[in-house]
């Protein structure tokens, strides 16, 4: 999971790539590939992108696209932006706390990938679904209490709730 800044800047390159195959600057499909499907996995962020993004898979496909919607360079330009640049707003407004990108690059770092996705989904629903964010932050301390009585090579049962198993691990 990005964080907010690290989603504008990318945001911002698919903006330039997409430019430049709308407007024969040379561009780079396997970028354009691999920001395109971030985006489209991002639960949250994935509504608020523009329909061509699902559409156009490579960027042979956009320029089929966009050669048809808009005869000239600068009307392919401006469609382009006036498309992602409400994207970059919404983002810009996100809440974020000064260590959201500590606790996920750490997480990351940590190898568990069980509780590095239990955090993306809480991160991911914050705004946009406090309440499943809330038993997202649940799970993750359900499984990092887990992890750490597994290690220290304590039992517990898979009904354990969070109460017993913050218990447990203290």
């Amino acid at each position: 999971m990005s964080t907010a800044r690290e989603l504008i800047v990318k945001i911002m390159n698919l903006e330039d790539i997409l430019k430049a195959r709308a407007t024969h600057e040379g561009f780079d499909n396997d970028n354009y590939k691999i920001i395109r499907e971030e985006l489209l996995k991002s639960s949250f962020l994935k509504p608020k992108l523009p329909v061509f993004l699902e559409t156009c898979e490579d960027l042979d496909k956009f320029w089929r696209f966009i050669k048809t919607k808009f005869p000239t360079y600068q009307e392919r330009r401006i469609y382009i932006h006036e498309q992602l640049e409400p994207v970059i707003a919404f983002l810009e407004k996100m809440p974020s706390a000064p260590s959201d990108s500590a606790i996920s690059e750490a997480l990351e770092k940590g190898g568990l990938d069980y509780v590095h996705d239990a955090w993306k989904k809480a991160l991911e629903r914050r705004t946009t679904d406090p309440e499943g964010a809330i038993t997202s932050a649940r799970t993750l301390l359900e499984e990092v209490c887990k992890h750490i009585l597994d290690k220290g090579g304590v039992s517990y049962s898979e009904k354990d709730d969070l109460p017993k198993l913050y218990k447990m691990t203290s």
